[in-house]
């Protein structure tokens, strides 16, 4: 073998890259290289995703910065600035183990202040509080692993391990620790509705399908998605997510107000609200490959994502009917029983059906898109007569809308 061999190798997809440094060239370098040449489709790169993990984690650390107090901050200070030193020194392995030993040591921290957590009620909700910091930790822990090249080089296979065990646990933890600091600012009243938007903005960053930073891309299946091996999450973690989105606002729900669940039309209400709107947002997502995990016939998927979809939407509709509009502005609607529910109901399914259909795709061919104007006039007819709009008024503007559709169709 040349020098020049010598001081190149061949990264996995066939690119030629420079070899590590000297000191890592020993003690077993040639085997490391060879590990690394193992997988065939691994490529050392810059992790692609820091932005979404910036929007999840940053959130839980400030809040559990003000949790803990200057202890904390000031351990986790002392301890980035000794990782930021070693980094400079190019004492690599030092810098990465520095930041775990930060972060490990910013628990303990939190731990030792001894006011941390002090609101909670028993000992449990403590045990519970350290788990999830500590979890929390961990994870930026991986987070910042991911960052080192040297680590991309010499041990492949645990760069492919940590990328998807952060996609995997930070939906959990980051809803976890957000959700905990809504409901310490504003109360338990809607602490499941506040865990329901958490869990739709982390499922659409960590949930649907994401191409791996550290693979080659240029191999897709058919249709033009990513073939599966290439994502980061895998049918489990997929299985989870959509666990975790159905259910765990509901059951959150029913385990902080199981004493009225069925105490009056609105606890009801509650209770479809927060299992259909998260199967709506579920079926939007699947727009988006989020239940590829689950359906590979299309024409099947779509087939479910109509029929649930049209039961879920008419369900929340009147749902919100009772629980909002009727609850909360029923003083400003001007028409008397019944007539006011049957125009609220229209001008509500219609609309929302109108917007439903754009979404789901259905809106494609000119007779679609007459029936989509029509159904949104109709709606928007209904909701003028509620709010107190002269009739005189829609009977103008609707025969000017007709006859505008009649020198449409003349003129084709």
């Amino acid at each position: 073998m040349t020098s020049e061999e010598g001081m190149s190798y061949r990264a996995p997809g066939g690119v030629a890259m420079a070899a590590p440094g000297l000191e890592s060239m020993s003690n077993g370098g040639s085997s490391r290289r060879s590990r690394a040449g193992g997988d065939a489709r691994f490529a050392p790169n810059g992790f692609q995703y820091n932005g979404r993990v910036a929007i999840a984690l940053v959130p839980c650390v400030i809040l559990l910065l003000g949790v803990g107090g200057k202890p904390v901050l000031a351990t986790l200070t002392v301890g980035l600035m000794v990782s930021y030193i070693l980094d400079s020194l190019h004492l690599k392995q030092g810098a990465m183990f520095g930041i775990w030993g930060s972060l490990f040591a910013t628990g303990f921290a939190m731990i030792l202040s001894g006011s941390t957590f002090s609101a909670s009620a028993s000992i449990t909700l403590h045990i519970l509080a350290f788990f999830v910091s500590f979890q929390l930790m961990f994870l930026i822990g991986v987070w910042a692993s991911l960052q080192f090249r040297w680590l991309q080089l010499e041990n492949p296979s645990v760069v492919l391990a940590l990328e998807r065990l952060l996609f995997a646990c930070i939906p959990f933890t980051a809803c976890t620790i957000q959700t905990w600091g809504v409901v310490a600012a504003v109360g338990m009243e809607n602490a499941a509705y506040y865990m329901m938007v958490f869990l739709f903005e982390l499922y659409w960053l960590f949930s649907l399908p994401h191409p791996s930073s550290f693979r080659t891309k240029n191999e897709r299946a058919y249709g033009g998605e990513f073939a599966d091996d290439v994502l980061i999450a895998g049918q489990l973690e997929a299985s989870f997510h959509t666990m975790a989105l159905m259910f765990l606002p509901l059951l959150f729900h029913v385990g902080s107000h199981y004493a009225h669940l069925f105490s009056s039309a609105n606890a009801i209400c509650d209770l479809l609200l927060l299992f259909f709107i998260p199967l709506l947002f579920q079926l939007y997502a699947s727009t988006r490959g989020g239940l590829n995990w689950l359906y590979k016939n299309q024409h099947h998927l779509q087939q479910v994502r109509l029929v649930n979809g049209a039961i879920a939407l008419l369900v929340v509709v009147l749902c919100l009917e009772v629980r909002v509009v009727f609850l909360s502005f029923g003083q400003y609607i001007q028409i008397p029983p019944p007539w006011n529910y049957l125009l609220v109901t229209i001008a509500a399914v219609g609309g929302a059906a109108g917007l439903g259909a754009y979404l789901a795709g259905l809106i494609g061919d000119a007779a679609s898109s007459t029936m989509l104007v029509s159904l949104m006039v109709a709606a928007a007819f209904s909701a003028s007569l509620v709010l107190g709009m002269p009739l005189k008024v829609w009977l103008l503007i609707c025969a000017w809308w007709w006859l505008h559709l009649l020198l449409a169709l003349k003129k084709r």
